[in-house]
């Protein structure tokens, strides 16, 4: 089994990609982007399409050939600002705008023309409200538009929902909210989730600060809002963990942002819980302490 991931270094400003054996903890091959930019430049967010790796960084797309191990080309947008995710649902491709609490839909993920933006929502304590905010200005050179109202990590495709997975309303000290796309509150209470897995139709979200995975069973056919998880999984160390897979029972979860230090992964047995842990090795000079979103490389 392998990874596919891209990945930043906070430490160095420089972002990237690596092929990485978890069992072996082993980095088999890496690429270092040549960008240079006086804010954040890591890679990612990141979907396999195909023999490409499309990954984000703060304002482009990047189209990276995981079979030649060669970077082929970029896309970028004047509304993209703080891209964090990618998926791709029936040949679209959907990319998280975080900066502007946008999902941004293209037609084709490998020549992407735009579709549509829907753009999410300010939380007040009892409504949602849209932001008001012009997609059609120039966001490209701007570190941070704010307000973050809504500042959406990531998203997931159900059956029947996309699920949209927002870390904050107003400020970061009441933050996380998890509803559909079309916005119906998932779960109500506020917490710090990052992204999410569906597996045997129960809905797997990391709690970034307090070192959890919540456990939503059957989600698909609750009715919302969820008050309170089904089910609390301890990760048993600190970080900030975000970035998953589930495999054959077992969650991957890594932990990011420790500086001059590489991400931690985490390898969770989702029958009995138990965790054991291995850190990214350092390749050559380069530090990777940051994931998004790695991608299970299948045969």
């Amino acid at each position: 089994m392998k990874f596919i991931i891209p990945v930043e270094s906070v430490t160095q400003n420089k972002g990237g990609v690596i092929l990485y054996d978890p069992d072996r903890n082993e980095i088999l091959n890496h690429y270092v982007h040549d960008k240079t930019w006086k804010h954040r430049v890591g890679w990612r967010g990141g979907i396999l399409y195909g023999d490409y790796l499309i990954a984000t960084d703060w304002t482009d797309l990047h189209y990276f050939n995981h079979k030649t191990w060669k970077y082929e080309k970029f896309f970028k947008k004047d509304s993209f600002n703080d891209l964090h995710y990618l998926k791709i649902k029936d040949d679209q491709l959907y990319v998280v705008n975080t900066g502007l609490d946008t999902i941004e839909i293209f037609n084709s993920p490998m020549n992407p023309k735009f579709v549509l933006a829907i753009t999410l929502y300010h939380r007040s304590p009892n409504i949602f409200k849209n932001r008001d905010i012009n997609l059609k200005g120039k966001f490209n050179d701007r570190f941070k538009v704010k307000p973050h109202s809504a500042h959406p990590n990531s998203i997931c495709f159900g059956k029947n929902n996309i699920f949209v997975i927002c870390f904050e309303k107003d400020s970061r000290h009441n933050s996380g909210e998890i509803i559909t796309l079309n916005g119906k509150r998932v779960v109500r209470a506020g917490y710090s989730c990052h992204d999410s897995e569906l597996y045997n139709g129960d809905f797997y979200t990391t709690l970034t600060r307090q070192s959890k995975i919540l456990v939503f069973k059957d989600i698909e056919k609750r009715k919302y809002p969820i008050q309170k998880p089904d089910r609390v999984l301890s990760i048993r160390k600190k970080g900030w963990w975000r970035g998953s897979i589930i495999h054959k029972d077992k969650l991957y979860v890594f932990a990011s942002y420790r500086v001059r230090s590489p991400a931690l992964l985490c390898i969770m047995d989702l029958k009995s819980g138990r965790t054991k842990f291995k850190r990214l090795p350092k390749i050559g000079k380069y530090i990777w302490d940051t994931v998004y979103q790695p991608n299970l490389l299948e045969k």
